[in-house]
């Protein structure tokens, strides 16, 4: 148990340092070691601890870590499940407007997983000739433009005619993203108006609830994640929505 207990939490706390090194740091990042260096303490300091855990406060704290733990990951893996299955709903062409949500951009340009949103919506809009499409995200302090902006320069590079995308350059969150669109589609397009949007796989499934809040029926189109990051994303993903929906922010 003790090489087990070290095998496990080194490896997840390998995974941390190794993602801090290639993206920006987050909760998805740290999680890992958050889990893992107990785990490294438990097996280091293991003979000290099992006899500790023989006495009755001892075996109290056991049982409350062993269940926290095992409460932990299937939470987890349930919200994996949800959240996959969110990834495979059917997404009809010819929507009136699609939504890309905005993420991170570095030196001006969109990041691997920004670009990979933007690929995914470029094949909608090839398909659907008349949709417009909202470019959704502000400008965050390491940014040196708004991400709407460098999401509308991708899409023009790439061909798309700049009179069909209009620019949402306000938003900080997901929730801002979805609370402007609709000020926009509220103003410029009718109220039967049809919506589609595109994020990230994980992310698919809280922003369909999210849209929901702000009166927007939305099927969600999944951008392929960045693999080396995807484990981690899902993981503080599924964490997210168990907390929101706990405090009351999610419908």
């Amino acid at each position: 148990m003790r090489s087990f207990f070290f095998i496990i939490g080194g490896l997840l706390t390998l995974d941390t340092i190794a993602l801090y090194t290639v993206s920006n740091g987050n909760l998805g990042t740290a999680l890992p070691a958050i889990i893992g260096v107990p785990l490294i303490l438990l097996a280091i300091f293991y003979p000290i601890l099992t006899a500790w855990f023989a006495t009755p406060i001892g075996h109290v704290f056991k049982v409350i870590i062993i269940c926290t733990y095992v409460s932990f990951f299937l939470v987890a893996g349930a919200m994996f499940c949800v959240l996959k299955s969110a990834e495979h709903e059917k997404v009809e062409p010819n929507s009136d407007v699609l939504i890309v949500l905005g993420c991170a951009v570095r030196n001006g340009r969109p990041s691997l997983a920004l670009r990979y949103r933007l690929d995914a919506a470029l094949g909608y809009l090839s398909q659907s000739p008349d949709t417009m499409v909202i470019v959704s995200g502000g400008q965050g302090p390491q940014e040196s433009m708004s991400e709407a902006r460098a999401m509308a320069d991708y899409l023009i590079a790439q061909g798309l005619d700049e009179s069909r995308i209009i620019l949402e350059d306000q938003s900080a969150s997901t929730y801002e993203n979805f609370k402007f669109s609709k000020a926009i589609i509220d103003e410029r397009f009718s109220p039967d108006s049809s919506v589609a949007f595109v994020t990230t796989g994980f992310h698919v499934y809280r922003s369909q609830r999210v849209a929901a809040m702000h009166g927007i029926e939305a099927a969600g189109i999944p951008a392929p994640d960045i693999w080396y990051s995807a484990p981690n994303n899902y993981l503080r993903e599924s964490l997210a929505v168990v907390a929101y929906t706990l405090m009351g922010q999610l419908t």
